[in-house]
């Protein structure tokens, strides 16, 4: 990554923590709707990993490139 894309991509970091928060935020809630008695820190964790798990994935996809 040249100094420039790093500078750039600093300028979104916030942002994509953001991104990442209401994704959490996201899938939480659609557990709530299918698990009545849903765990909430338990269920951040439960997509926290999931949302690691498909970041992972799509490294490997976009590295084999």
């Amino acid at each position: 990554m040249s100094d420039m894309q790093q500078i750039e991509i600093n300028h979104y970091h916030d942002e994509i923590v953001d991104d990442v928060r209401h994704l959490i935020e996201k899938y939480r809630k659609a557990m709530d709707w299918d698990i009545p008695e849903n765990d909430d820190e338990k269920s951040d964790q439960v997509v926290l990993a999931a949302i690691e798990a498909a970041l992972a994935s799509v490294k490997k996809d976009i590295l084999a490139n």
